[in-house]
């Protein structure tokens, strides 16, 4: 753990709806809300480089932020569409070619925060999944500890 970090196992068990979502959409870890998730633009972070908590879960975890990520394109695109063609008048002919371009780069855009809001969100829902993912990293740091230790 880093010298700045805190104990968050408690933070996790008061972590408020609003907070989740805030954390969420400022890709910020969930636990304790300083540590950045991703370090490259679509890489993630393995764990919370602030208080360790583990970003990593098990394989097909985060197919969950893909329905968050189809939801936000699908709600942004027919509410444009019904806006702008009942609402402005604008032709559908003229607007397809920029809603499918929309529907097309939008979710590599917003890929970042689906992925961190299904995170935060899954850590408010599942309170005692999020205390076990804190609990696995902080015994993994212990016995990596005690094996340098030992050396």
């Amino acid at each position: 753990m880093s010298d700045n970090s805190v104990d968050v196992s408690d933070d996790i068990g008061n972590l408020t709806f609003p907070q989740a979502v805030l954390r969420g959409a400022t890709l910020r870890c969930p636990a304790c809300a300083r540590g950045k998730l991703f370090f490259g633009l679509f890489q993630m972070n393995k764990k919370c480089p602030d208080c360790e908590f583990s970003f990593e879960r098990s394989p097909g975890y985060f197919l969950g932020s893909t329905y968050i990520n189809y939801a936000f394109t699908a709600l942004t695109t027919t509410v444009s569409y019904v806006v702008l063609h009942f609402g402005l008048g604008w032709q559908k002919e003229r607007l397809l070619p920029g809603l499918l371009a929309f529907c097309l780069i939008f979710p590599l855009v917003f890929f970042r925060f689906a992925r961190s809001l299904w995170l935060s969100l899954d850590c408010y829902f599942d309170r005692v999944g999020a205390s076990e993912a804190m609990s696995e990293s902080r015994q993994a740091q212990t016995n990596s500890l005690d094996v340098n230790k030992r050396h």
